[in-house]
């Protein structure tokens, strides 16, 4: 079945990926609003992904270890909303990022020579091999070359940042354009028949909106505006001491 707006999403699309990158000029409604599109519906489909998991997998495997691990270290992140928990949600969060950290570092490194390889062969045919090798020391020198060996190696800590902001430019690309085929699909989706958990991507992304454009929804929080305010007055303080 082919969806009524299906010619229409090449123009959408290039819409929400110049409106995203509009804020590059400056801040905008329209820039706001697809930021509360992506964010919004990408946090809720994420959201229901979740739920489902646990219905399906964790709960009926309560007896395995790692499936009550998950399903505790997911309650954990809960404890950010309870403020006399919120260390709990501090240890469960410090070890997810350091476990992942030391899982996907290794793995990025292999990541960044493979794609590096396959453009590079795309490009400079038989100098394949060669340029990537050169890209990678490159990347590499932004890292290791320091104190002693600065000044020597300057030039190529210079090339190394180039080749640094390149993959970046890679990285954010690619996500930018897997978010755009996110939303197409479950646009697509909800045109051909309203999914059973509508309710919380819409949800979420109608708070998105209040929060970008009627109120900022951090107020809520108490001490929110002290504790943003509070390194402006030190540096001030210090600067007048």
């Amino acid at each position: 079945m082919v969806s009524p707006i299906e010619p229409l999403m090449p123009y959408l699309g290039a819409l929400v990926f110049f409106g995203a990158y509009s804020v590059l000029y400056k801040d905008n409604p329209l820039y706001r609003f697809i930021q509360s599109l992506v964010v919004g519906i990408g946090a809720g489909y994420l959201f229901v992904s979740q739920i489902m998991m646990v219905q399906r997998i964790i709960l009926p495997q309560l007896s395995d270890p790692s499936a009550a691990l998950a399903l505790v270290m997911g309650l954990a992140f809960f404890c950010i909303f309870i403020p006399r928990l919120i260390s709990v949600y501090r240890a469960a969060s410090i070890l997810v990022l350091t476990v992942g950290i030391g899982i996907v570092l290794p793995m990025g490194v292999a990541i960044i020579w493979t794609v590096t390889l396959s453009y590079a062969k795309n490009l400079f045919a038989g100098l394949g091999p060669l340029v990537t090798g050169i890209c990678y020391v490159l990347g590499l020198s932004y890292f290791l070359f320091t104190s002693v060996a600065e000044k020597p190696t300057a030039p190529f800590r210079n090339l190394g940042r180039v080749v640094l902001l390149v993959y970046a430019a890679m990285c954010i690309s690619m996500t930018a354009l897997g978010k755009l085929a996110m939303i197409q699909w479950k646009v697509l989706d909800a045109i051909w028949g309203i999914p059973a958990t509508w309710q919380i991507p819409i949800g979420i992304f109608i708070v998105m909106l209040i929060d970008a454009f009627v109120y900022p929804l951090r107020n809520l929080v108490p001490r929110a505006k002290a504790a943003e305010a509070e390194p402006k007055g030190k540096s001030t303080k210090g600067k007048s001491e």
